[in-house]
């Protein structure tokens, strides 16, 4: 049986413009910053001369964002990520004040894809932003 979520893997191309976006526009916490390489990640990776660096990011509620830059191979950047593809394709952080958040992400120069908007429902506001990586974040108020 599952128990919970841990952590969500992010491979990157360019570290350091990971890292600003997701300290400096979405404010996470850094928790570590290593490398890894050996006969371990080889085997679980599948592939041989793995050599990664491993930036994570902690949530107030303990999720963890891995940002890993495989240095030992040419690693090719994500060209598209739009909703309607296949696999995953965003992952959401909760905000108290999510027209706040919306505000200091552009002042900050950070691509959103919509200003807020409010469900239907009235259940939610929320918006999108992407990463320097083409990754989709949704960032979301509930009420």
């Amino acid at each position: 049986m599952v128990k919970e979520m841990h952590h969500i893997g992010l491979c990157v191309t360019n570290m350091e413009k990971m890292m600003k976006f997701y300290e400096g526009c979405l404010g996470l916490k850094k928790v570590s910053d290593s490398t890894m390489k050996g006969k371990f990640l080889d085997t679980v990776q599948g592939k041989s001369q793995m050599d990664y660096w491993i930036v994570k990011y902690e949530t107030i509620n303990g999720i963890v964002i891995e940002l890993l830059q495989d240095r030992g191979h040419e690693v090719e950047p994500q060209r598209d990520n739009s909703l309607q593809a296949a696999g995953l394709r965003h992952f959401a952080f909760l905000v108290d004040d999510v027209d706040e958040k919306y505000r200091e992400i552009q002042e900050l120069g950070c691509e959103t894809i919509s200003e807020p908007c409010t469900s239907e429902d009235g259940s939610m506001r929320l918006f999108f932003v992407r990463d320097p990586e083409m990754n989709l974040v949704e960032i979301m108020q509930l009420y």
